[in-house]
């Protein structure tokens, strides 16, 4: 596991390889293949062991909260190792359905943890009561993602528009006027 983490850590994931994984170790890449079919699996196995997401906690406030969301997903998805493998590893998802069912119990925790804050929303009439909250928390960590994917930052303008799109349903305006790259 260390060794995988070290390896993408330095070379990105597409860089690596079994066999550099099993050198690294210093164990013979058939070892490796016995325990992990495919490197994808060896990764979000690697990931999951060795890095922790937590879900954000509740302050009862929601716009307090949305904003932790944000943050959150900009943790995630521009600084932990996760930020570097999940783009390259998204076609090797597509071919591995096993280890996109890995990478889900992976985040499955944190994720609900984050449905019940926004669920916990609704049950105080902040929120619709028939928000589709896992859509809400799709929205924040795909900004982020995609913006990061474009090597655009987020920056404290984005998360208060992202915090008013749902808090006060507020449309997000550009703050300099027309941009159709912004």
């Amino acid at each position: 596991m260390d060794a995988t983490i070290d390896l993408i850590s330095d070379m990105g994931y597409h860089r690596v390889s079994i066999e550099s994984i099993a050198a690294k170790a210093g164990v013979g890449k058939a070892t490796v293949y016995r325990w992990w079919p495919t490197k994808a699996r060896l990764v979000v196995e690697a990931l999951g062991s060795r890095l922790e997401i937590a879900p954000v906690v509740s302050t009862g406030e929601l716009r307090v909260d949305v904003r932790a969301l944000v943050h959150s997903a900009i943790e995630i998805f521009t600084k932990s190792p996760l930020s570097h493998v999940l783009p390259e590893m998204a076609t090797d998802l597509d071919d591995d359905p096993e280890a996109r069912a890995e990478l889900i119990r992976f985040l499955g925790p944190a994720r609900a943890g984050n449905l019940s804050l926004l669920y916990s929303a609704a049950g105080r009439s902040e929120l619709p009561h028939d928000v589709d909250a896992g859509l809400l928390l799709d929205l924040i960590c795909g900004t982020v993602l995609y913006r990061r994917l474009l090597g655009r930052r987020v920056n404290s303008v984005t998360v208060d528009q992202i915090a008013d799109l749902i808090v006060d349903r507020c449309l997000p305006r550009s703050v300099s006027g027309f941009s159709p790259t912004a």
